[in-house]
């Protein structure tokens, strides 16, 4: 709940409006509670382990009022979805990376590193999905096998 007044500065009671200048906070104060809800949704969301829920949640969350908690969840969610990032990239799981590197793209906006990784993502799961052709002879008539033996 705001203390102060926006337009003067005035300590606030529980009065919808600002006993000093009049001005009306419903929309001030509703805001607030917007923000306290979404923020509870991502947080019960990242419990249940649904980042692809709570990232949305909270950036609602904070397009309402930048919150303390809201912030600090928003630094978290960054930390952690690299983590599960790395670790996808390590174990070779393609589509979880993307959607992971969709999320953090949500979180920090036009990200130069996010790019280039969602660029080395698609050159790896390229280089996994697409095997040589059966038919594939080095240039090198000494390197092949069948020739070889």
């Amino acid at each position: 709940m705001i203390q102060r007044c926006p337009a003067c500065n005035a300590r606030l009671g529980t009065a919808s409006a600002c006993p000093r200048c009049g001005v009306e906070l419903r929309q001030i104060l509703g805001c607030e509670s917007l923000a306290e809800q979404w923020l509870s949704v991502a947080m019960q969301s990242l419990a249940a382990g649904r980042p692809a829920i709570a990232v949305p949640a909270l950036l609602r969350s904070l397009s309402f009022k930048q919150t303390p908690p809201a912030k600090l969840l928003h630094g978290f969610l960054i930390r952690q979805l690299y983590r599960a990032l790395y670790e996808q990239l390590g174990q070779q799981r393609w589509p979880e990376a993307r959607a992971t590197l969709c999320l953090l793209h949500d979180l920090q906006g036009g990200n130069d590193a996010l790019s280039r990784f969602g660029e080395m993502i698609d050159q790896l799961a390229g280089a996994v999905d697409t095997p040589p052709p059966p038919s594939f002879k080095s240039e090198n008539p000494s390197t092949n096998r069948s020739e070889i033996s």
